[in-house]
């Protein structure tokens, strides 16, 4: 038969057979199965892998099944059921899986039930155990689907629905399955992540040069930690929410055009009072700010962005004036009034019109 893929787990150490038998000429009935003392521990609870009667009823059962989809004419598409607890592979007889292949061990690898978890945990010493051609070298996690391959000559396939993998985890198997997984990857992002907002982005003037004007860095940092404070407490007025702050810029989001727009408005006209009270450095802060409105997929428990949505807002805000603020066209429309916008045209490359807004203190 051809193999599905190259290489083994382990090389064969001296005296020990390719089914994991010492001294050479295993006995496939397993009358000469070797005795296991080792223990499985995980999370602090130990599972025995015995095979004393009684010992795997006592364990939660798993349903499920292993499909042979390669290997001998004589076993593809047998289904083995799960067992309780565990469930044992290997060439003897008494194993839950029993494949009678030399290149299998007697004694090859196992399904452990961990906490609601199926663990593939490996125990040949001479052949090797992978799921989708990776080798297992002592236990991993496996899922529904999952193609599990025992030394070079035989294919199991997971049947188990109630372990399915979580989002991001399951492999793709085939072009088609790979197809589907990006819809269904798609559609959690539509569902789940995808907001139509404005981001308001705020950025220091020259703060290079205010840091390096102050001597004493402990005035610099909380000067600006006060600042980044005054900045995230205002959008949260204003019904937004801090992406991020990256040095002395700040990205926010919000659901309302209006809100943003205030937001940005409150910002520039509390510099004054900030400055005045919460400032130490000598020179005073001064801000751009931009805004840019549409559709972006919005993580804001993380407080990640991704769109260029986002990067337009941060072009706005490079292109507005000193203690101003500049919206985009889609942002102008998006607000319930256009009453304090000046049109100043194209701002960059990315926009036909560009808005600045005037703000009472101007």
């Amino acid at each position: 038969m051809r193999r599905r893929w190259e290489g083994r787990g382990r090389s064969e150490k001296a005296g020990e057979d390719p089914g994991g038998t010492e001294g050479g000429g295993g006995d496939p009935s397993g009358s000469e199965r070797e005795e296991r003392t080792d223990v499985l521990r995980s999370a602090g609870t130990d599972v025995i892998p015995d095979r004393a009667p009684g010992a795997l009823e006592r364990r939660a059962s798993i349903p499920g099944h292993l499909i042979v989809v390669d290997g001998p004419p004589s076993l593809r598409g047998q289904r083995f059921s799960l067992s309780p607890g565990e469930t044992s592979i290997g060439r003897t007889k008494d194993c839950h899986v029993s494949i009678l292949e030399g290149s299998v061990s007697r004694d090859h690898a196992s399904l452990v039930s961990e906490e609601g978890a199926l663990v593939l945990v490996h125990r040949s010493r001479t052949n090797g155990t992978f799921v989708y051609g990776e080798p297992v070298d002592d236990r991993q996690r496996v899922f529904d689907g999952d193609q599990i391959q025992r030394a070079d000559c035989v294919v199991l396939q997971l049947e188990a629905t109630a372990h399915r993998a979580p989002l991001g985890v399951a492999r793709a198997r085939t072009l088609r399955e790979a197809m589907e997984a990006r819809v269904d990857l798609d559609e959690r992002i539509e569902r789940e992540f995808l907001r139509d907002g404005s981001f308001l982005d705020v950025d220091v003037v020259d703060s290079f040069g205010m840091k390096s004007a102050e001597p004493r860095s402990e005035r610099v940092v909380v000067s600006f930690e006060r600042f980044r404070a005054f900045v995230m407490r205002t959008v949260t007025q204003h019904r937004g929410d801090v992406l991020n702050c990256n040095g002395d810029e700040v990205m926010s989001f919000f659901v309302s055009a209006d809100d943003s727009v205030a937001a940005g408005k409150a910002i520039v006209t509390g510099l004054a009072h900030f400055n005045e009270i919460e400032n130490l450095l000598d020179r005073p802060f001064r801000v751009r700010a931009g805004i840019h409105t549409g559709r972006s997929a919005v993580d804001l428990a993380s407080g990640i962005a991704y769109s260029p949505v986002v990067d337009a807002s941060g072009h706005l805000q490079k292109a507005a004036p000193v203690d101003g603020l500049l919206i985009s066209e889609e942002t102008a429309k998006a607000l319930s009034s256009r009453e304090g916008l000046v049109k100043v045209g194209a701002s960059g490359k990315n926009f036909a019109e560009a808005y600045r807004v005037q703000i009472a203190s101007q």
